[in-house]
This record gives structure tokens, C-alpha cells and sequence, in this order.
């Protein structure tokens, strides 16, 4: 019940602040973050997944990140490295709360959760690719926004070589919570962690 309220909440408080500004990119970047938490809510409470209130408080921070927050990517050229440190992370502990399920050796269980974050780390990799293929959505590479024109971008870093920095932060970024993970099983129950 509590899961249900927050997501209620932190969706009608994304309508009213859509409400307020009446801005057409916002609309689209609130409708993706609230779509992200009832999905997320839905998969939780129709397959009885038993989401943590932590798990939550991730795909919240992802959402608002990710989706609302997006115009800083062409503000701060570091903002995208930052994210693609920490939400393997925020995702790797969602996915090991799923994997931890398994009757699988404690080092299977790892090295399966380590494939499937880099999976679709790949694949949102590739979702990119698409979205700016065919809309030019500039989601791929390191722009920063020119101070001629709100349209006007400077190319920072290569597309190519963003995604491949990209998919390397997000390397790093789950195995450093596989590493805590697997150090902190050794001090106390593995199957408690996280």
C-alpha cells in the first residue's frame, strides 16, 4: 500500500509541476518518468516481486535523473558520466534482489546479475542508437548547448566514442556494487545483502 501511495504521489507531483511550466518537452520527459514508475510498480505487484521501498527510492531517482533532469546533459557535460556510474548500480541492486531468488551458488548468482546489467546496459546503448537514427534526438555523443541559440549544440565528444565510455562507466559501475556485494556476503549472510 505504501509502494502504491508513493508512486501516486510522486506522479501527481510530476502533473503539477507539468501543470505549472506547460511545456511541451516537459510533458513528453514527465509522461516518460511516471510511465517508468508505473511499470515498475505494475511488474512489481502483478508478478509479487516484493520490491524493497529501496528499490523504489532507485527507480525514483532513475526516473527524475533520466527523464526530468534531461536537459542537463547539454548544460553539464559530466552529467551523463555521473549517471552511467551510479544507475548500473541503483539497477544492479533491483536485479540482484530478483537473481538472489535463484537456487544458484552464490558466485552464479554474481557473475549472472554482472551479465544481465551489462545486457541491458547494451541494449539501452542500442535504444539510443535508434532514437537518434530516426528522431535526432542527440542522445548519443557529448553535446553542450551553444549560447547563440537554444537549438544550437557544440559536439564535445564523438558519438562513438561517448557510447563506448558509456558502456565502460557502466562496466565500472556494476562491478563495484558486485564487489561490495560479494565482500560484504563474506562478512555476514550473502543472501541478506541488498
Amino acid at each position: 500500500m505504501n509502494k502504491r501511495r508513493v508512486t501516486l504521489a510522486i506522479s501527481l507531483l510530476i502533473l503539477i509541476l507539468l501543470y505549472m511550466f506547460k511545456n511541451t518537452s516537459l510533458l513528453m520527459r514527465s509522461l516518460s518518468a511516471i510511465s517508468l514508475l508505473f511499470v515498475f510498480y505494475l511488474i512489481d505487484h502483478y508478478f509479487d516481486l516484493e520490491f524493497k521501498e529501496i528499490h523504489y527510492l532507485f527507480i525514483i531517482t532513475i526516473a527524475i535523473s533520466s527523464f526530468l533532469l534531461s536537459p542537463l546533459y547539454y548544460t553539464y557535460p559530466q552529467y551523463d558520466k555521473i549517471q552511467h556510474i551510479f544507475q548500473p548500480i541503483m539497477f544492479a541492486s533491483i536485479i540482484f534482489h530478483l537473481v538472489n531468488r535463484l537456487k544458484l551458488k552464490p558466485i552464479l548468482k554474481l557473475t549472472f546479475l554482472f551479465f544481465i546489467v551489462i545486457g541491458s546496459l547494451g541494449m539501452f546503448e542500442i535504444g539510443e542508437y535508434a532514437l537518434d537514427y530516426f528522431f535526432d534526438l542527440k542522445l548519443q555523443g557529448v553535446f553542450l548547448r551553444n549560447i547563440q541559440g537554444l537549438e544550437k549544440y557544440d559536439i564535445l565528444l564523438d558519438r562513438i566514442d561517448d557510447t563506448m565510455i558509456d558502456l565502460s562507466l557502466g562496466v565500472l559501475g556494476t562491478l563495484i556494487y558486485l564487489v561490495v556485494i560479494f565482500f560484504s556476503g563474506k562478512r555476514k549472510s550473502f543472501y541478506s545483502a541488498f
